[in-house]
């Protein structure tokens, strides 16, 4: 993939270039599919260019973008230096990467849309429409850092990563020709449908293991750095969450005209969930593919705070925009995202008032 502002590529190049056996690193990435693949790929450069593994690795929370106090004493507590962010938006909330910087040098590698631009002398950052010409949320972050890689070491065995990283955050349509390579390298039977492919059930194995516990996004890391194909993650221990979580899926699918807010005149679905599962994203993911020219938000509650998921296939409302401005104002609030996938956090209290204004901008359009 042709990469533009070589003066990025040449950063990343240093960055990597740097990383001595001396230095303490850290990889913190996203919990779905684009995000543990991409953290897997980051992990394994490092190894492969000075002879050892990373130090530390982390995920937040599925929804939590910005870096927290939490794992900012991890981070200290483990005497990292040198950290390595993929497919987290921090730059949304940069108060985090401020205080990381003082005591750490950091490359973010990141797809989502730019906030606030985190260059400095302890901060490279790269998006990829800072170095791409390809729309940002078709340019995923296990991809990225492919190809980023690629530029400094041989990653060819990693290839299926990438692009079960790809599928699983819909990022495909760019790079069909590399994509159909991988499948023939792997011997993979090609599918119209991507998630019936073997890569694309990887993507599900990882997205069914997070909804089941959130805790399991170790364990599909771990899985996923092991592996050696596609066929070794689909032979893990991840296939036993699966079928529980399709179920669960299923049901909620089928149910969706009986439980669900439809505001037809607005194109508009809201779908208030009570799985003990976490399958706000992965139900909100489907239902987009099924009613793409839908505005969808999957809705849950937890521990006092409303978790809110959107999607919109045809791309005639930007769902990152929507939900950003219907949290502004709502304290203790974040929202983000790309134009067709989103997703935002508020207090429980304030979940009428949002949705309020949710069909408020909805109906001014």
């Amino acid at each position: 993939m042709k990469l533009k502002k070589q003066k990025l590529v040449k950063e990343f190049k240093d960055f990597i270039s740097s990383i001595t056996k001396k230095d303490r690193v850290a990889v913190i990435h996203h919990t779905d599919p684009d995000g543990v693949c991409s953290g897997v790929i980051a992990s394994k450069l490092v190894r492969r260019i000075r002879k050892k593994k990373i130090d530390l690795r982390l995920n937040q929370k599925g929804n939590v973008h910005h870096i927290t106090g939490e794992t900012l004493r991890k981070l200290k507590a483990k005497k990292i230096n040198k950290v390595i962010i993929t497919d987290l938006s921090v730059d949304e909330s940069p108060e985090g990467i401020k205080k990381l910087s003082k005591f750490a040098k950091i490359m973010i590698i990141d797809h989502h849309p730019v906030y606030n631009n985190l260059k400095s002398d302890n901060v490279v950052f790269i998006k990829s429409s800072l170095i791409s010409n390809i729309v940002p949320v078709r340019y995923c972050a296990a991809k990225l850092t492919y190809d980023l890689g690629s530029l400094v070491t041989d990653l060819s065995d990693l290839d299926w990563m990438a692009a079960s990283g790809a599928i699983g955050d819909l990022a495909t349509a760019p790079f069909k020709p590399w994509l159909n390579k991988v499948m023939k390298k792997y011997n993979i039977n090609p599918n119209k449908d991507l998630f019936k492919t073997k890569l694309g059930k990887v993507a599900i194995l990882i997205s069914s293991a997070e909804s089941f516990d959130t805790k399991n996004v170790k364990l599909c890391y771990d899985i996923v750095y092991r592996a050696k194909s596609p066929q070794d993650v689909l032979n893990s221990r991840l296939k036993v969450f699966r079928k529980k979580i399709d179920d669960e899926l299923q049901y909620y699918i089928r149910n969706i005209r009986k439980f669900a807010e439809i505001h037809s005149e607005l194109d508009l679905i809201i779908y208030e969930i009570k799985s003990k599962y976490n399958i706000k994203s992965p139900l909100c993911t489907l239902l987009g593919i099924k009613y793409p020219r839908k505005t969808i938000l999957t809705v849950s509650k937890k521990n006092g705070k409303i978790s809110i998921s959107a999607r919109r296939g045809d791309c005639n409302v930007a769902v990152n925009e929507l939900l950003e401005n219907a949290v502004k104002g709502i304290p203790d609030s974040n929202a983000g995202g790309h134009v067709p996938a989103a997703g935002a956090v508020i207090p429980k209290k304030y979940y009428k008032k949002f949705k309020k204004r949710v069909i408020n901008l909805l109906e001014k359009r």
